[in-house]
């Protein structure tokens, strides 16, 4: 069935009226008339359009708004591009390099790679994996932002120590960015990994930088990485790290000497 768009000059022709009804898909009371074609081969062939019907026009401006959407994400992207986010040695990091030692290792693995398999914005998981120095926490965190933006979804991976002085250069008036443009990137990417959340300094102004990247991604997928336990976030800041390990947030634990170092023994 056409549209009255799809049909030029139809008005003029004389139309038959088949009746109304509601449009399921605007929602629009509609009347179905039946008119001529004006030419080509099946000139006088009587079909039947839709009167009043708005749906080409809802879907135009959904798509409209949808590229609009995706070029200021793009363009929010493109802002933590302008500077290094990844450690040169994880830059190329893949599931494949990383050799368990050990179970907790392993688990750690499979749920990382268990979670680029099931990744899905509109169904939001976050993860944490904490233990020691140099167990590979950054290195599967790394290798599932990659996997996730293979699949075609954006993610960022940066070290929390690093964002807090990204966001303080802000401030400089010769800076390129603002705060607002990094904040606004962080909050709507598909992906965040905060890798070495815990390394930071205690200070009232990096806790409430903290809170607001937290808070802005409550209800969005995020991997946070820590070489602290549990208890010992809570101590540093309750009210921060109370949300980063909700109920929302699996744990892996990952146990092991410093892999970094196996090359000196």
């Amino acid at each position: 069935m056409r549209t009255i768009g799809q049909v030029i000059q139809s008005e003029i022709f004389q139309s038959t009226s088949l009746g109304k009804e509601m449009c399921e898909g605007c929602g629009q009371e509609i009347e179905i008339v039946e008119v001529p074609l004006i030419g080509g081969p099946n000139k006088g062939k009587l079909i039947q359009m839709k009167k009043g019907c708005i749906c080409e026009d809802i879907k135009l401006a959904k798509e409209t708004v949808e590229v609009a959407e995706r070029l200021k994400s793009k363009k929010l992207l493109e802002v933590f591009d302008t500077f290094s986010l990844v450690p040169p040695e994880l830059r190329d990091a893949t599931m494949k390099d990383y050799q368990p030692k050990n179970n907790a290792q392993a688990n750690a693995k499979q749920g990382a790679a268990d979670y680029v398999r099931g990744f899905d914005p509109k169904q939001p998981q976050n993860l944490i994996f904490y233990g020691p120095y140099g167990t590979g926490k950054s290195h599967l965190s790394r290798c599932i932002s990659r996997g996730v933006m293979q699949m075609g979804y954006s993610s960022i991976f940066i070290s929390v120590p690093k964002l807090l002085r990204k966001l303080k250069s802000t401030y400089n008036k010769d800076s390129e960015v603002t705060e607002d443009k990094l904040i606004s990137a962080l909050e709507t990417v598909d992906l965040l990994v905060l890798d070495d959340i815990g390394a930071e300094s205690e200070t009232k102004w990096v806790s409430e930088k903290l809170f607001d990247i937290v808070d802005s991604r409550q209800g969005k997928s995020t991997i946070y990485t820590t070489n602290l336990y549990p208890e010992q976030l809570l101590e540093r800041d309750e009210r921060n790290f109370s949300r980063v390990l909700n109920y929302d947030t699996t744990p892996f634990e990952l146990e092991g000497e410093n892999y970094r170092l196996r090359k000196f023994t």
